[in-house]
């Protein structure tokens, strides 16, 4: 019986905003070129940006905004949908759109305008340069970049250096935490750290973990997933802990990497 490795991108496959490591897409192409295992993304980011940061591997399955939206790799030019210029995939092959939910179509939608609003509000007084594009509306959450969406690479460790002394992203999220308590919605959504400079919002059932309802965990003999942000407050903790998921807490890249080859050693 085949196997699933399942992993977030930022932090565990690729540097914040990089494409994927070199090490790991030479070991992954090395490895499942041939294999009966399966690969996947399961990220926060849109689609177009995990393809052009994944491009140098394809991956089976793409669960980009923590699963809101899935596509399946097809070798079916009938089936071609993903016409996005960043994407990797030849004309042999496509990706095939499975499921996406909307969270405009939401019913917590208002609350979560109210929590953007305040997260406006709290970067309007922060005493750091800004990049501007703080709010990303994505299919199926918000997200929020404390530096800016068009910070480059330099501005993004500027701020991740600044966050670790000052908490920034620590700060917002407690504010937010504590309107969304005032709102009575506390349990209803969640409001975790996204990459390494933002904060994701959406509601609960938006959640990493959504993607094994998309997934007959009875294909498989084992289902793995690597994630960073394997915290309370990180969007990889519920798929990490789920019950039928074997799950990898990385601290960085270079622990992926060890970790995922000492697996496909065994």
């Amino acid at each position: 019986m085949k196997k699933l490795f399942l992993f977030d991108v930022d932090g565990t496959i690729a540097e914040s905003g990089q494409k994927i490591n070199k090490d790991i897409a030479e070991l992954l192409n090395n490895y499942f070129k041939n294999s009966k295992t399966e690969i996947g993304i399961v990220g926060g980011g849109k689609l177009d940006r995990i393809l052009w940061q994944t491009e140098d591997v394809r991956f089976n399955h793409y669960f980009s905004e923590c699963g809101c939206v899935y596509n399946k790799l097809v070798t079916d030019n009938n089936k071609l949908v993903n016409n996005n210029n960043h994407s990797p995939l030849s004309l042999n092959n496509s990706l095939n759109l499975i499921y996406e939910k909307n969270i405009r179509e939401h019913s917590l939608y208002n609350d979560i305008n109210i929590l953007i609003k305040l997260a406006l509000k709290f970067l309007s007084d922060v005493d750091y340069t800004l990049t501007g594009n703080f709010i990303d509306l994505r299919t199926g959450i918000i997200y929020i970049s404390l530096i800016g969406l068009n910070a480059n690479e330099d501005e993004r460790n500027y701020f991740k250096e600044l966050d670790e002394k000052l908490n920034y992203r620590k700060r917002l999220l407690d504010i937010l935490q504590n309107k969304a308590l005032d709102l009575n919605i506390y349990n209803k959504i969640h409001i975790v750290y996204g990459g390494s400079v933002g904060i994701a919002i959406y509601p609960s059932e938006h959640d990493k973990k959504q993607i094994m309802n998309h997934i007959n965990h009875n294909d498989y003999s084992e289902i793995h997933y690597f994630g960073d942000k394997y915290l309370q407050d990180g969007n990889d903790y519920l798929l990490l802990h789920h019950e039928f998921v074997i799950g990898h807490k990385v601290y960085n890249v270079s622990d992926t990497y060890k970790i995922l080859k000492n697996l496909l050693n065994k």
